[in-house]
């Protein structure tokens, strides 16, 4: 029994290491040691085995960052649950089509994760990574998502407000957040007119579910200057459309 219990308390020392290395942005060893609750010698004797397993790496020489080895292991977290077989061809369809980035999302339990990305061959373009979580009411992913919910839920999601501004076009009220997923239901896709990122216009459609509200949604990101605002329907048509095409290959 001591033998189990010292091991749970070691893998609870751990991963408290591993999220207070992942909350702060290259954290020094005093902070690491604050927030996992450690006195600093325990701390370091944690980080150095983890940085010797690929988990943490030190850099400049006192601080420290996640390591490769959590990034390999997110990843194939995260493709067990896209259905790449199912997305791939409609994905690369949408990036031949613009020759932009191509995103596709999951909605895991609270948030809105980017589970697979396509780039298209533009020098400048939107980036996006596998794992990077969206903002429900500043996102057209979020919006599109939201959108197949009954009004209860997707409150409950966003609260009371004020919502958190990113640029200066982001809808901080929720009123009109409701109206935007008012146009999301009636049109079949969402639209963030860059408000979680300047400079940038996002078109996304939810993928249906056979019952209930959508698990996935796909979009398409534009650098603003490239997407006439009269075009923004046919653009939506098309994301709604490889939506469908989606869930037929899905369910």
């Amino acid at each position: 029994m001591k033998d189990t219990a010292s091991g749970l308390i070691a893998v609870d020392r751990t991963v408290r290491v591993l999220q207070a290395v992942s909350r702060t942005e290259r954290p020094h060893l005093a902070e690491v040691a604050r927030q996992a609750g450690l006195n600093e010698a325990t701390a370091l004797r944690y980080l150095t085995t983890l940085a010797g397993l690929g988990f943490v790496e030190k850099v400049d020489g006192r601080h420290y960052r996640l390591g490769w080895e959590v990034f390999r292991l997110g990843q194939r977290a995260l493709l067990d649950h896209v259905p790449r077989d199912a997305i791939r061809p409609v994905v690369e369809d949408l990036v031949a089509a613009y020759n932009e980035t191509v995103n596709f999302a999951w909605r895991k339990d609270d948030a809105v994760v980017l589970i697979d990305v396509a780039e298209g061959n533009r020098a400048v373009k939107k980036v996006s990574d596998v794992g990077q979580i969206d903002p429900w009411h500043a996102s057209a992913l979020g919006k599109a998502l939201m959108s197949t919910m009954t009004d209860d839920a997707w409150h409950d999601l966003v609260g009371t407000g004020p919502l958190p501004r990113f640029t200066p076009h982001t809808i901080t009220s929720l009123d009109r957040l409701a109206a935007e997923i008012e146009r999301a239901r009636t049109d079949g896709y969402a639209v963030d007119h860059e408000e979680a990122d300047e400079d940038l216009t996002c078109i996304a459609a939810p993928v249906p579910a056979p019952t209930g509200p959508s698990h996935y949604a796909i979009s398409v990101s534009f650098l603003t200057h490239r997407l006439d605002e009269s075009t923004i329907g046919d653009v939506g048509a098309r994301v709604r459309d490889a939506a469908d095409r989606i869930a037929t290959r899905l369910y």
